[in-house]
């Protein structure tokens, strides 16, 4: 018997790894394989966790989770970041550690539970209010044997989200971006991306499985395929994703400026299947701060860009983040920022407070913003941000949206519209006799008047 549970840490491409590696453990077993979802379950024995390391923040909460899991004595199991930036003298002071993985040992994922291949002989798994049939339809059960051409594995997932009706496609991994500011080159790969092929196909076994939203990830969207075809094909990849003709929508994430072009936006627009979400890390708007972040792209370059975006695309959703008093980010730096945020008025912003990470370059630049100016900045910021949020949810009252119903309670419902992003943007509550649908049912999509 191999009692286990899941843990992920960090980013929605990190979800779609350990989403591959439940599966594995699932499938083709010969002993009885329990899932547990709530890996503090007194029967559960094993807890895989799949760590990110991006930060030192990260590297915190990875070395606390697993300390955490390894005192209630559970067998754990490391996966990925955290493997290539861990610290030995912590690693050793653990008492129950069963194994680590890291991006480059994917073939231990099978050898897990030390368990044999030939066949399957028993499974189960314990959720509450969940029929076991149920869910392994929702995950895609009734495609076991069949290719699914997943990243570096030939092989389905466990569509963890499908009850959802949203799942993530990771179409490459790693990145050739050097930031100053990040590690991610350094504690993985260059970019490498998933032939266009394997991603339809992989397309096509989301949607028979019951997948209505497709989120496209990957560390930086717009150069997919540069690796694979010598130049950027992710324009391409879009249009052939559009051709297929089942009920579905599509959402691009990480569209980096620099690669993306007005003629590219131009045949964005044309596409019938993708949501008008621009997921676009801007990151900073001082041609001084981009420059020192080792951006390839400048104020006038983003302008053209976001005014092309809401001139020609009638019905918009712009998310971006920002990294705030980066070194030497003096206040006239700051001043742009904050103009920035008013003229455009993003509808959602993840802003990241700039430390020093000591393998990044950034951290050898000097002048910091010491931490008075930061306070000040921060609170400032939020101001111009909270009243751009409160105007832009007045002007949706009244309005009709189509929402995906992601749980009901007694007298409320838990909805998210279909223009935002699931797990990134906020969802609303509402009665349900303001719901436009007689008989509302979980995942379904119903219309709604903002009230």
């Amino acid at each position: 018997m191999f009692n286990f549970s899941a843990i992920n840490l960090g980013c929605n491409k990190n979800l779609v790894d350990t989403e591959y590696a439940i599966w594995e453990i699932l499938k083709w077993r010969n002993e009885e394989i329990n899932f547990f979802e709530n890996p503090e379950d007194d029967e559960v024995e094993y807890v895989l966790i799949n760590t990110c390391g991006f930060l030192s923040s990260s590297r915190d909460e990875a070395e606390e989770t697993i300390a955490y899991y390894d005192s209630i004595w559970k067998k754990v199991i490391i996966m990925w970041c955290y493997t290539s930036v861990k610290d030995d003298n912590f690693i050793k002071n653990l008492k129950n550690l069963h194994s680590i993985i890291d991006y480059t040992e994917l073939s231990k994922i099978e050898k897990i539970p030390e368990i044999s291949k030939d066949k399957l002989k028993s499974i189960s798994l314990k959720f509450k209010d969940k029929e076991l049939d149920k869910y392994l339809k929702n995950i895609g059960w009734n495609q076991i044997e069949k290719k699914a051409f997943i990243w570096k594995w030939d092989e389905v997932r466990a569509y963890l989200n499908a009850d959802f009706s949203y799942e993530f496609l990771k179409i490459s991994e790693w990145c050739d971006n050097n930031c100053s500011f990040c590690i991610i080159p350094k504690i993985r790969w260059r970019q490498s991306s998933r032939k266009i092929e394997d991603i339809l196909n992989e397309v096509k076994l989301m949607i028979k499985s019951g997948i209505k939203e497709i989120e496209i990830i990957s560390q930086d969207t717009t150069r997919y395929g540069t690796d694979l075809y010598w130049e950027t094909k992710l324009l391409d990849l879009l249009e052939e994703i559009d051709k297929i003709s089942w009920d579905f929508k599509f959402r691009l994430f990480y569209m980096y400026p620099d690669t993306m072009t007005l003629s590219g936006l131009e045949r964005l627009k044309n596409l019938k299947k993708m949501l008008p979400y621009f997921d676009i890390p801007f990151q900073h708007i001082s041609p001084n701060i981009l420059k020192k972040m080792w951006r390839f792209y400048d104020d006038n370059h983003i302008f053209k860009m976001l005014d092309y975006i809401k001139s020609e695309f009638p019905w918009i959703f712009i998310h971006t983040n920002f990294i705030v008093w980066f070194p030497w980010e003096a206040e006239e730096d700051f001043e742009m920022l904050l103009e920035f945020a008013k003229k455009y008025e993003f509808d959602s912003v993840s802003v990241f407070w700039y430390h020093d990470e000591i393998l990044a370059a950034s951290s050898k630049l000097w002048e910091k913003v010491d931490d008075k100016t930061i306070n000040l900045r921060l609170k400032t910021l939020k101001k111009v941000l909270n009243e751009i949020y409160e105007k832009k949810q007045n002007a949706r009252i009244w309005n009709k949206e189509i929402w995906f119903i992601h749980e009901i309670k007694k007298d409320k419902v838990i909805i998210r519209s279909e223009i935002k992003a699931p797990e990134i943007d906020d969802y609303d509550k509402v009665w349900i006799k303001d719901v436009i649908s007689p008989n509302i049912d979980l995942w379904e999509k119903v219309e709604y008047i903002v009230r």
